[in-house]
């Protein structure tokens, strides 16, 4: 298993300057930032361009798009690609540099929130199963042992608790009933909606009590100190817009193609990454330029979700890899990796908005992921793409 091998790849998606150097670039007569039209449709055409023939049999039916006779309103789907913020230097961005990003977010009023943290049934399937995912669920999951020890039950049986409490929860919910729910969140696997819970509670009823131990207690509060977006960004817009639980999208079962792969595996892929590309310095200053403030890091997270950014990403990193002429396509491995992963998300995203038909969905996600996000959910019947550029617009006066 190539743990070291994901590790690096997660590092390699937003505004961090270190994360930029192993990716490709847009033209060099295209200023990182800029997605005009006209100056993508001049993009010249590199190894790793998402740029597409078709040899094979074209599908019978085209999905992209909203079904024309659909019965109601399509269902919104907004992807923001964001870099991981817990990465980025302290000195450079504080979370107050947020607030122009969630006033726009707000304004989207989206009523369901995905995000980039794998779900408790996926890490419990990894506990299960982890001599084929060897450190992935030591990596990727939260132990909800502190709340099923204080519960006296198991994770699926806290799951369980948690679909049929939920839906009795009241309007107001005491402070009793909020703390029961975050142990049982916890408990499940979903320690994000566990802290939403727990963040809804006046500071001084976050106590141990109720099924919530000393020690799920303290995991809690660590969890609301956190400089993760999900904290950052999808805790914060549920507490403004009313919202009880986060939706857990990541999967990390598609690792079984990186545990078959062969060990020549990293070194490839560290290869491609190494690819130098002109443009690489632009891009490396114009990242910087968007930390430091509340205006530079709503400029950044335009610059993220725009197409000359993905582009860079994409000939840089995947498209990259499915070029790359190695005589065992060990670069296509880590592609297969890749998609299989983003497919799974994507699903696991329509399967949170798949009770609410017509409901508008924001989905937090690592900006090397949003090309793919949009390309696959595109293809459902009733889903509709949102452009992250008119959320984030400037008002208009």
């Amino acid at each position: 298993m190539k743990t070291a091998l994901i590790s690096v790849s997660a590092l390699a998606l937003g505004l961090a300057p270190a994360a930029c150097s192993p990716q490709a670039a847009p033209p060099a007569a295209t200023a990182p930032g800029d997605t005009s039209q006209s100056e993508a449709a001049s993009t010249p055409v590199l190894a790793g361009s998402p740029v597409f023939e078709r040899s094979g049999a074209a599908p019978l039916i085209d999905f992209a798009g909203v079904q024309a006779m659909l019965g109601g309103e399509p269902t919104e789907v907004l992807v923001l690609g964001t870099t991981h913020l817990n990465q980025l230097p302290e000195a450079a961005f504080s979370p107050d540099h947020l607030a122009l990003v969630l006033d726009r977010l707000s304004a989207y009023r989206p009523g369901i929130i995905a995000i980039e943290a794998i779900g408790g049934r996926g890490c419990d399937a990894l506990r299960r199963h982890a001599g084929l995912y060897p450190g992935v669920a030591d990596d990727y999951c939260t132990d909800p042992a502190p709340a099923l020890a204080s519960l006296g039950m198991t994770q699926p049986e806290a799951a369980l608790a948690v679909e049929t409490g939920f839906a009795a929860l009241p309007a107001d919910p005491s402070a009793a009933e909020r703390r029961r729910m975050a142990a049982l969140f916890f408990g499940a696997g979903e320690p994000w909606s566990a802290a939403l819970q727990w963040s809804k509670l006046d500071p001084a009823e976050r106590i141990a009590a109720d099924a919530v131990s000393e020690a799920l207690q303290e995991r809690l509060d660590r969890l609301l100190t956190s400089r993760n977006e999900n904290n950052l960004i999808a805790l914060a817009l549920a507490n403004r817009l009313g919202i009880e639980r986060l939706a857990a999208m990541d999967d990390h079962s598609a690792d079984i193609v990186q545990t078959r792969a062969p060990g020549s595996l990293g070194p490839v892929i560290q290869g491609v990454w190494a690819a130098e590309h002109p443009l690489d310095p632009e891009m490396d200053a114009a990242q910087r330029r968007y930390l430091g403030s509340a205006a530079g890091v709503l400029d950044g997270y335009r610059f993220l979700n725009s197409e000359v950014y993905q582009r860079f990403t994409i000939e840089g990193d995947f498209g990259l890899a499915a070029a790359t002429p190695d005589g065992d396509a060990v670069a296509r491995q880590y592609l297969a990796w890749w998609q299989v992963r983003g497919l799974r998300m994507a699903a696991n995203v329509v399967e949170a908005a798949g009770n609410q038909p017509g409901a508008r969905v924001l989905v937090i996600v690592g900006a090397s992921h949003k090309a793919y996000f949009d390309a696959y959910l595109d293809q459902m019947h009733d889903i509709e793409l949102v452009s992250v550029e008119q959320v984030l617009a400037d008002p208009v006066e």
